[in-house]
């Protein structure tokens, strides 16, 4: 009887393969929904198991040695068969479940207001979310589709471009601006944690395309993500330039006003699936309700 090595623990393998892809101990964390140290020790636990050192830990990142380049390949084409052979399990009991990926501010301030409106449309496909800032990796089974921002195209995905984004600055209608010079008075609120689109749409840029001086363009409320700073926003705290979908409902209910016409041109929203589910007649459902919901 031929011995089989002895495995080392799932988790540790899948800590190891975020890290190979991510390059990163931080970002694997995030995916993975644990902490840093978390990621470190399962690591530090598999580096033991196989017996040799499978990451160099250097100031610019993470590097694989040979041995982890080995793992890593193998790693990888594991968990595709294993998500190629769950989707063909779903599709054989036909529970029409699909996970979404999509940023936390896409999530909350666009698609939570439709959520009644898309499962009437699709009353037969289970949904369920997952909020991410980062670029996830698409596998039936595992995450299912996304809604991405970015130029695309986006490998291993079959994607369609929805709708091409434009960041304008908002503001609370309470503030009363009019003239574009009122922004050297105003406190402008800055998203410390934005990643996209590239370059940063930030107040120095939008100064520069609305042709405003004078304006210290570094003063003003720092916030983490585009959730908070529009919130702040509504609130009267202060002008924070954002993609017009995300709060084109805002502007609707007059939480918030566009008090200047100038825009930044942005990057493009884009449905995306994982490419062995291109034919999926659930994913093409949810592709044409985005379609038709607006985001086109």
């Amino acid at each position: 009887m031929m011995l089989v090595p002895r495995l080392p623990p799932l988790s540790s393998l899948r800590a190891f393969e975020a890290v190979a892809r991510r390059s990163s101990f931080k970002a694997a964390a995030e995916e993975l929904s644990v902490t840093p140290s978390a990621v470190s020790h399962q690591i530090r636990q598999l580096e033991a198991h196989v017996g040799v050192r499978l990451l160099d830990r250097t100031p610019r990142g993470v590097s694989l040695t040979q041995s982890g380049q080995l793992l890593r390949d193998a790693t990888s084409a594991g968990f595709e068969v294993i998500g190629r052979a769950i989707g063909q399990i779903r599709g054989l009991t036909d529970t029409g479940m699909l996970t979404l990926t999509s940023t936390a501010a896409f999530l909350s301030h666009w698609l939570v207001p439709r959520l009644a409106s898309l499962r009437s449309a699709l009353p037969t496909v289970e949904l369920r979310f997952h909020a991410s800032d980062m670029i996830e990796p698409l596998h039936s089974g595992r995450i299912d589709v996304a809604i991405r921002y970015g130029r695309g195209p986006f490998p291993g995905t079959v994607s369609h471009k929805l709708h091409d984004d434009e960041l304008i600055a908002v503001c609370s209608p309470g503030l009363r601006l009019s003239d574009i010079r009122d922004l050297r008075r105003t406190t402008l609120i800055h998203i410390d944690g934005r990643h996209r689109p590239d370059p940063a749409p930030n107040w120095t840029r939008w100064c520069a395309v609305a042709g405003l001086s004078k304006v210290d363009t570094a003063a003003g409320l720092h916030l983490p993500d585009s959730m908070s700073a529009v919130q702040a926003a509504i609130a009267g705290q202060g002008i924070v330039i954002v993609s017009r979908l995300l709060v084109a409902d805002a502007i609707s209910s007059k939480l918030l006003v566009q008090p200047f016409a100038c825009s930044i041109v942005g990057e493009a929203y884009h449905f995306a699936a994982a490419a062995d589910l291109a034919t999926d007649a659930n994913v093409g459902a949810l592709r044409e309700w985005f379609v038709k919901a607006g985001v086109v």
